[in-house]
């Protein structure tokens, strides 16, 4: 192979490098910011007829959680979602849920959390990030 081809080649291997290096840094960044950081972060929400949420990627701590636990310390049941509000889960008074996302494609970005009209109840929430 002459000196021109070779250059070349030497060329294109760059611009390809150069083109997947900000590709790379931003897949670290990514995993980085799913990695678990081993931090419990204990919540108590109140929920009631209004629907409401608990946004963890616009607001403390800035990053999905990997695991939740919650306890719904009554009195009345509540309807749960996490990530997508129609995918809700009914938890009862005194009932407990696990929700373990480390190995799913997204953590847990945003709680919704709503009671029956005129109900009430109160949920602990402890996240892991």
């Amino acid at each position: 192979m002459g000196a021109i081809p070779q250059a070349l080649a030497v060329i294109i291997m760059l611009v390809a490098v150069a083109a997947i290096a900000p590709v790379s840094q931003q897949a670290q960044a990514l995993a980085h910011a799913q990695a678990y950081q081993g931090i419990a972060d204990p919540r108590t929400v109140n929920a009631n007829g209004a629907f409401r949420w608990l946004d963890l990627k616009n607001g403390p701590p800035y990053t999905p959680w990997l695991g939740a636990y919650f306890i719904n310390d009554g009195p009345d049941p509540v309807e749960i979602a996490l990530n997508y509000p129609d995918d809700r889960f009914t938890l009862k008074p005194g009932e407990t849920v696990t929700v373990n996302r480390s190995g799913a494609r997204e953590g847990i970005a945003v709680i919704f959390y709503v009671c029956g009209s005129g109900k009430t109840a109160t949920v602990r929430v402890t996240g892991e990030y």
